[in-house]
């Protein structure tokens, strides 16, 4: 069976189309069986799965050592060990980062700059921004049952094409077992693949909350891409009709661009456009960025963004946790923002 599915791997490593196949015919029958079984489970199998797996590759690492006469048979229980926790995660989720990107699965092609439509495009970030901007109350008031309907039936009513797997109603996060852990490293949320389960910190921020929970759900119906993930989870949280929710979409998206816009304009345009968000926009961003710097560990954020940058370039993301702030260049091809044609049904 390992040898089968280690075959179906490496297959789909070396094809798209047999990674699209995968992802569009058994991806979604693989997660239904995987996702149910966590289902009525409250905390994560899949850090538990993890975790004993590293045991147990440790204690039979260390039983090499003690057992000389028997070594060949330990190194190969321990390599075992290891081949099994390569073929489930790539079998049960992995084999999407293998699939067609969303340019080519929806016929677009990457626009070019033009600095006009990106000029535009900041006039109605701004826009948008400081129409949608609430309190914190008003945040932390979402109704996070119906937020999750609302989302998932916006999932539901993406095109065929688009390629994402059809939500089921028992897919919710959950609560991560380490969650001090992501949060010294700076993690909002992240897929557990061994049952496609999606994880959103316990600590996290009111305001990034509906954001999160659209990006990683995206990436539980089959979406590999950090970028992708983050383009869908702007355009459903942006078609919300909770101002709070909208603004979550909006105010993250400007995190995720603000290098980029940096970079483009140039300090004394940049310092201009921030000019035109209103004074609380600029106190959110500074408040959740304190709020995060105290739980952050340094160190262990860096080792996390290399490990995490060397994961996604060797699963075909070129450009390893940059990955994230692509996501400008899908808004300004893919969205309705400016009259595209894919907008908010695809």
């Amino acid at each position: 069976m390992v040898i089968l599915l280690l075959i179906l791997i490496l297959w789909c490593r070396h094809s798209t189309a047999a990674a699209d196949w995968y992802a569009t015919h058994l991806y979604p029958g693989i997660s239904r069986i995987l996702g149910g079984l966590a289902a009525p489970f409250g905390f994560s199998l899949t850090e538990i799965v993890i975790a004993l797996l590293a045991l147990t590759f440790i204690v039979r690492f260390i039983r090499i050592f003690k057992d000389p006469e028997r070594r060949g048979k330990r190194i190969w229980r321990a390599v075992r060990v290891l081949l099994w926790a390569y073929v489930w995660f790539y079998a049960a989720w992995g084999i999407n980062y293998y699939r067609s990107d969303i340019y080519a699965r929806t016929g677009s092609v990457p626009m070019p700059y033009e600095e006009a439509e990106f000029h535009e495009f900041l006039e109605e970030l701004a826009e948008q921004l400081n129409a949608n901007w609430c309190p914190e109350s008003e945040l932390a008031a979402v109704d996070q049952k119906a937020f999750e309907k609302s989302l998932k039936d916006w999932y539901a009513a993406l095109p065929e094409e688009d390629g994402l797997c059809h939500p089921r109603k028992w897919q919710h996060p959950k609560r991560p077992v380490f969650n001090r852990l992501y949060s010294a490293v700076g993690v909002l949320g992240f897929i557990g693949p061994c049952f496609d389960e999606m994880h959103i910190n316990s600590e996290i921020t009111p305001l990034e909350r509906p954001f999160v929970h659209a990006h990683e759900y995206s990436h539980v119906l089959g979406v590999s891409g950090e970028a992708e993930a983050n383009f869908w989870a702007f355009e459903a949280t942006r078609a919300s009709d909770i101002q709070a929710v909208r603004y979550s979409g909006w105010y993250m998206l400007l995190h995720y661009v603000w290098n980029n816009v940096h970079s483009l304009l140039g300090d004394e345009q940049f310092a201009e456009w921030r000019a035109t968000l209103r004074p609380e926009i600029l106190e959110d961003i500074v408040r959740t960025q304190n709020y995060w710097q105290e739980r952050r560990s340094a160190g262990l954020a860096r080792a996390q963004k290399r490990f995490y940058d060397f994961f996604l370039r060797s699963n075909r993301i070129a450009d390893g946790t940059k990955n994230y702030s692509q996501v400008l260049r899908l808004v300004l091809t893919l969205s309705d923002l400016h009259g595209h044609e894919h907008g908010e049904e695809g």
